[in-house]
């Protein structure tokens, strides 16, 4: 994709990309994106799971809430994914920065009327998030169509779009080369716990277990 004049980074344009693999790839691991509007009232930006199919992002929400009627009415949107991967130290706070992989995607939702496809469509976001939640001898219900009455769902088309990655060490300068402090990476990464078992069902079923290849619990059947 080539860049637009949203998409262009003012800063650091050498840490950007618009690679639609890698952007594909951030979106896929990200657990959840923010959606950013405007409304009368002033800018709103909103936390929600996400999917990822194909070259389309799947929003979903209250049907009732401003962000799905918003979003529904062809508002501009923003949507963004930040995964952060460590911390990193310089010996001049000035330098002290994150190492991380965004992106964001601007465009136009559009509603997804049908309800059988709504609640398909909700399946298969329980899905991505837990691979294999809703198959196999313990599989959870799936959304029923008078379900997906109360739940709205968007779709938005992945087509402008730009990525930015920092890694690496701090940016020091010679002046801060005599500064007894140390300098580095510190790399954080996401640990799951121990899935705990509600008092209804205690340890009758299999929990989920964590598969670090796709950085999501998958639900063994």
């Amino acid at each position: 994709m080539s860049p637009t004049p949203r998409t262009t980074a003012q800063r650091y344009p050498e840490r950007v990309t618009y690679d639609r693999d890698a952007v594909h790839a951030i979106l896929d691991e990200a657990l959840a994106v923010h959606v950013g509007f405007a409304t009368d009232e002033g800018p709103v930006v909103i936390p929600t799971l996400h999917m990822r199919e194909g070259d389309r992002l799947v929003l979903h929400g209250s049907a009732f809430g401003r962000f799905m009627g918003t979003a529904a009415g062809g508002a501009p949107l923003c949507v963004t994914a930040t995964l952060i991967d460590g911390v990193i130290l310089g010996r001049a706070s000035s330098h002290h920065s994150a190492a991380y992989r965004s992106v964001m995607v601007f465009g136009q939702a559009s509603p997804v009327e049908d309800e059988q496809e709504r609640a398909d469509l909700l399946a298969r976001i329980v899905e991505s998030v837990i691979p294999g939640r809703l198959s196999g001898p313990h599989a959870a219900r799936r959304p029923s169509v008078a379900e997906a009455h109360y739940t709205a769902v968007l779709t938005m088309p992945i087509e402008e779009f730009s990525m930015k990655v920092r890694a690496g060490f701090a940016r020091d300068e010679p002046k801060d080369d005599e500064v007894a402090a140390w300098a580095g990476h510190i790399p954080l990464t996401v640990t799951p716990g121990t899935p705990v078992p509600d008092a209804i069902t205690g340890t009758r079923f299999p929990a989920p277990v964590y598969d670090p290849a796709v950085h999501r619990f998958r639900q063994d059947s």
